[in-house]
């Protein structure tokens, strides 16, 4: 059930190997785990997280924007459990027109395609039921493999700005990997 396009009820995708599912107080270790992990963390902050409290506005943040209607983030995880291993979703949500995407793996996850099938789920998600027209994406313009990733999906580079690449993606078929 939607609310002028935007879900109600939190809502659950399902891929071949992921469940993408509302983000839980207990994933907040895992997540902690990403940011805090200078490999990880770099991409996303001056500094990695060093304090649990980091986590917890996130995770406030996340809530907020849910339920004001400006994004959804999801947290991964394989089906055969049901532990944390990133998170992926929307940010900036304008309902029939664009939104921002962001994510993050586990590096113990990295090289096995699952961020690729979570976006694509997502993306999909975001043009059949939010029915955006754009997806939009940005990136530390020496982060090659965000930006192969968001290439390999059908992102288009839109412009570059000091040290940060900007990509979009119109509605329309994806690329099938």
């Amino acid at each position: 059930m939607t609310d002028n396009g935007f879900p109600v009820v939190f809502p659950t995708i399902e891929t071949a190997r992921l469940i993408l599912r509302e983000i839980r107080q207990e994933d907040s270790i895992a997540i902690f785990k990403n940011f805090s992990d200078p490999e990880i963390g770099k991409w996303f902050f001056e500094e990695p997280l060093t304090e649990m409290e980091q986590v917890n506005q996130f995770l406030a943040e996340f809530d907020r924007d849910f339920a004001q209607k400006k994004g959804i983030t999801w947290a991964l995880t394989l089906k055969e459990g049901d532990s944390c291993i990133g998170t992926c979703g929307y940010g900036h949500v304008e309902f029939g027109d664009r939104g921002e995407i962001g994510f993050d793996l586990a590096k113990d996850h990295w090289g096995k395609g699952l961020m690729t099938e979570a976006l694509q789920a997502i993306i999909d998600y975001g043009f059949k039921i939010l029915n955006l027209s754009k997806v939009e994406a940005h990136s530390y313009t020496y982060n090659v493999r965000a930006i192969r990733l968001m290439e390999k999906l059908g992102f288009r580079l839109h412009h570059v700005e000091g040290d940060t690449s900007y990509l979009s993606l119109n509605a329309g078929p994806m690329i099938q990997t």
